[in-house]
């Protein structure tokens, strides 16, 4: 099969096109036959090696993180899914396994979920790491509840998007970061306010809309690019930082926190991912929950997607082509 792989860790240059082996599902995995594979941030790092800290790379490895396609064959003791269903996944590369840039991949049944009948395989593949992401760090980490108030930092975002419509969805007052010409799109999304973070008064902004500070800030970004987010927040609030793995990107002072009587926490998505997405699933096929804009691009391609990711150049949710729906 046609996959991007990588014998070592590094920069672009590491990645290329292959024929690789068919895998075999092992025991409690569904082997998905690739429509489409999401293109995220986590990938490029994996490339370079920022996931060494969790995972173990076995060489060649196929990178990827989110998989949409149909069931090819069953492990042993797998239940509930038959060849031909379209389903759509986190992968287990985060667990050392190979990814979704690849004609097939093997992935733990428990991560894997049927696609709603109103997604095509390319904006499948564009949601489970990102609305994970928003899930965790709203709901397990953030712990937001209906009538409190948000501010999702980094809004127009893939994991930002996701954010706006989950807070929204859950009976939050929702608030958001983004550019001057992405507010008309996320107040379409349910925000109730959005500041520019170019040119716009954060603090000011936010102080006139939750004068007593916000319940929950979450920040899409990082890298230092809210200045002074816990000021922001009510008196034990939470800001929730979605972790980048960036070099020099520590999160949220902890320290800082407890002086200004705030709390802090870390979001990442966990494996088995299937509950969760499941539930998203759930508020996509009601149409409470819309995927992003995106742009589909061939395997061919997986490089410069990567590189347009890394750089922040992407304008759009990128997706990776790996089959015609037709050929499936």
């Amino acid at each position: 099969m046609r996959a991007a792989v990588i014998d070592r860790t590094g920069g672009p240059d590491v990645l290329r096109i292959a024929d690789v082996p068919v895998p075999e599902p092992a025991a409690g995995e569904v082997l998905i036959r690739v429509a489409c594979a999401g293109v995220n941030p986590a990938d490029w790092k994996c490339r370079e090696g920022y996931l060494s800290h969790f995972m173990h790379y076995s060489f060649p490895f196929v990178i990827g993180f989110d998989v949409s396609g149909i069931v090819e064959a069953v492990g042993s003791g797998v239940r509930g899914f038959a060849p031909g269903e379209r389903v759509f996944a986190q992968t287990d590369a985060g667990a050392g396994k190979w990814g979704s840039y690849a004609e097939y991949v093997p992935v733990s049944q428990d991560s894997v979920v049927p696609i709603p009948d109103s997604l095509g395989f390319a904006e499948a593949a564009a949601v489970p790491t990102p609305a994970l992401a928003a899930w965790t760090g709203l709901f397990d980490e953030g712990g937001l509840k209906p009538g409190q108030s948000v501010l999702v930092h980094g809004g127009a975002g893939a994991v930002g998007t996701f954010a706006v419509q989950l807070a929204n969805a859950a009976g939050a007052a929702v608030a958001a970061t983004c550019s001057a010409a992405r507010r008309d799109e996320l107040m379409a999304l349910g925000c109730r306010l959005t500041i520019d973070y170019r040119g716009g008064d954060i603090a000011a902004a936010m102080q006139a809309w939750a004068p007593g500070g916000t319940d929950l800030v979450l920040d899409a970004v990082g890298c230092g690019t809210l200045p002074n987010g816990m000021a922001l927040l009510r008196p034990g609030g939470i800001l929730v930082a979605i972790l980048t793995l960036v070099i020099g990107d520590n999160g949220p002072d902890a320290a800082e926190a407890a002086r200004r009587g705030v709390r802090t926490a870390l979001a990442f998505s966990r494996m088995p991912s299937g509950t969760r997405l499941r539930e998203i699933a759930s508020l996509l096929g009601t149409g409470r929950l819309r995927p992003p804009r995106i742009e589909c691009l061939p395997l061919e391609d997986a490089g410069r997607a990567l590189d347009l990711v890394q750089s922040g150049k992407a304008a759009t949710k990128l997706v990776l082509q790996i089959a015609e729906p037709g050929n499936l």
